[in-house]
């Protein structure tokens, strides 16, 4: 990215997305390329609790885990030059939608059938166990939010380099204008 561009680079860039659309993976490799740290926000609450995300929804429940969630976005809201990997439940909460509209934030899109292919077999992800119908009912609720909140960037199809080409090139037209 040009000087004069990366001087106008936003503070924090936030992926958000369903399960298995491929924030972490964007976000490694795009704060990479950014020179930015790095931080997925799962990891970071098991790393503070010393629990899995799991072991966090069996033990006290998903909206013990949720608040968790607020108050890390809460702490990280100061923090400069970091691109952050939401969990897919993050922005659903009204108390860190604030934490969204002030960064430079991008919803990582795939389909429901996709997020299926991406995430079988994957005991770590609590909610993934729910009915197929359930499911399919959480996964349309959360589209509006990921709609307003981030700028579109279909991951489905497209190789994580090819989805981190488009946010830069996204950010680079943000920071001309």
């Amino acid at each position: 990215m040009a000087p004069a561009a990366a001087a106008r680079l936003p503070a924090r860039v936030a992926l958000i997305g369903f399960m298995g659309a491929g924030k972490s993976t964007v976000g490694r490799l795009l704060a990479s390329r950014l020179r930015y740290a790095f931080l997925d926000l799962d990891a970071w609450i098991e790393g503070q609790r010393g629990q899995s995300i799991r072991q966090i929804f069996e033990t006290e429940g998903e909206e013990a885990f949720r608040l968790l969630e607020r108050d890390a976005l809460a702490a990280l809201a100061s923090h400069r030059k970091v691109v952050i990997a939401a969990g897919g439940g993050a922005p659903m909460s009204e108390d860190n939608r604030a934490f969204f509209r002030d960064a430079a934030t991008f919803y990582l899109e795939i389909s429901f059938e996709e997020f299926l292919r991406r995430t079988a077999g994957s005991p770590d992800r609590p909610l993934r166990g729910r009915p197929l119908e359930e499911l399919r009912a959480l996964f349309e609720s959360r589209l509006p939010v990921y709609r307003k909140l981030g700028v579109i960037v279909s991951s489905e199809g497209r190789t994580p380099p090819q989805v981190v080409e488009e946010i830069l090139e996204k950010l680079k037209r943000r920071s001309r204008g």
